[in-house]
């Protein structure tokens, strides 16, 4: 078992992650979810990306980084933060429809201008696969062992996208963040110290997903005082200073 300055170290060595802010690491991210939602998944038709990029009407209104391996380059993961306003006006995030109407009530009582939605949070399977071949199997490997290998890999992918996301909330002023999660992503969140407040039932949506809340100051701080797995790796990169506090949630 590494320990935790191994492991930040293994990441770096690895992988990077940065803010997709230029046309070619966007075309790097639309390639990357055509890759996981219309062929590895099939969440999403292929026949209406015929260009090889998943793409939608949110992208433009939306923060996107992308996780690299500095090695090949190649990308690995990729996530988005959907705002929660175009040209001042508030418009209902994507998360808002799916949600059953007696849950909506508990949604709307989140700050709207301080809320915004996670989503197409994509991982390549063709690049865990790439993985495993090159990290894991060798003579007399059990699959117990190979299935360790891919977990720690899925951990460094989730400790990099994640600490982003957190990082690049707080710049844009966002105290809450709402998502749709598939149920495997939501047990590595709370295995890393993690806990997010669900919200109703899961619904179908790209696959089975559970809509959730998580309200930043209290998810940092409450990660900051058990010194998570988390709060351990960001520690590392001196991510969030101590106390940190997000931005009143009176309108401004």
């Amino acid at each position: 078992m590494m320990e935790m300055g191994d492991l930040f170290e293994y990441y770096c060595q690895h992988f990077a992650v940065v803010r997709a802010d230029t046309p070619t690491l966007l075309d790097q991210v639309y390639r990357l979810r055509y890759q996981v939602y219309c062929i590895e998944n099939q969440f999403e038709d292929a026949n209406q990306h015929r260009n090889g990029r998943e793409m939608d009407q949110h992208d433009a209104t939306s923060a996107h980084i992308l996780l690299l391996h500095r090695n090949s380059g190649t990308a690995v993961g990729t996530a988005r933060i959907i705002m929660p306003q175009l040209a001042g006006i508030w418009r209902p995030l994507p998360v808002w429809h799916i949600l059953a109407p007696e849950v909506r009530e508990e949604f709307e009582r989140l700050p709207l201008h301080r809320t915004a939605e996670v989503s197409r949070f994509a991982v390549s399977k063709e690049f865990r696969r790439w993985w495993r071949n090159h990290h894991g199997p060798t003579a007399g490997t059990t699959r117990q062992h190979n299935v360790g290998i891919e977990q720690q890999l899925m951990q460094y992918i989730t400790f990099g996208l994640i600490q982003e996301i957190l990082q690049l909330s707080i710049e844009k002023g966002i105290n809450y963040l709402v998502a749709a999660m598939n149920l495997s992503l939501i047990r590595i969140l709370v295995n890393l110290g993690l806990d997010l407040e669900l919200i109703g039932e899961p619904v179908e949506y790209h696959g089975v997903r559970q809509p959730c809340i998580a309200f930043l100051n209290g998810l940092i701080e409450q990660s900051q005082e058990k010194f998570t797995p988390f709060w351990q790796f960001v520690g590392y990169r001196d991510a969030f200073p101590t106390g940190v506090r997000l931005r009143p949630d009176k309108q401004i």
